[in-house]
């Protein structure tokens, strides 16, 4: 469900998406009622570039962790990667000329803050937690049920709980300070982040 926020600077309307899942790409289609001047998503810099040229690329290497989310996500419908989602985020932004904010860390941000946050004996404690979630045991009731499942799983452990809140502060800060140049946004924000984003919008910012 979207979540519309509104300041005297402009609108963000932020859209929870599920990376993976195809049948999220039909989300996108919002953008072509023209009530926008702007998309961002829950992307960095070079993820947008990759998506761009993915035809270029070879096909990622799939870690533990990533296997064992797409594993359980394909309970709910075809995946693929990259997430289709962004892909046609990107390709509709270039199609049609609309300027996409990638709201998320470069990868130099995200890897140092990746590294002041978690800790070996917690990158430790991350491959216990893949092995067990590899049995099971999510709220399966709904895609979105089990994808913040999946990530309060990630929370439970310090170091990814407190990058998980330095990510949701860069990207509501990102979009806030984008209304300086675009007044309506539809930003297609990663579900488990989601709502954290706009928690940050309205305490933090006044939306």
């Amino acid at each position: 469900m979207m979540i519309p926020l509104n300041s005297d600077k402009g609108r963000i309307d932020i859209v929870p998406i599920i990376k993976g899942l195809i049948s999220e790409s039909g989300k996108i289609d919002i953008l072509l009622n023209g009530d926008y001047d702007a998309a961002a998503a829950s992307l960095g810099p070079e993820d947008v570039t990759a998506i761009r040229t993915r035809s270029e690329l070879e096909a990622p290497e799939v870690s533990e962790s990533d296997a064992v989310y797409g594993h359980f996500l394909s309970s709910f419908g075809e995946i693929c990667s990259p997430p289709p989602v962004y892909c046609t985020l990107v390709d509709l932004c270039i199609g049609k000329g609309i300027p996409l904010i990638p709201a998320d860390m470069n990868d130099a941000d995200y890897t140092e803050a990746y590294c002041r946050n978690i800790s070996l004996l917690e990158t430790m404690r991350e491959r216990s937690l893949v092995r067990s979630a590899a049995k099971g045991g999510f709220d399966m009731s709904s895609p979105e049920a089990f994808v913040k499942d999946f990530e309060g799983r990630y929370r439970k452990i310090k170091g990814f709980r407190t990058l998980a809140h330095e990510r949701a502060e860069y990207m509501a800060n990102a979009l806030f300070e984008s209304l300086s140049r675009r007044k309506r946004i539809v930003a297609f924000i990663e579900t488990e982040a989601a709502d954290d984003v706009a928690r940050i919008l309205v305490e933090s910012y006044g939306m």
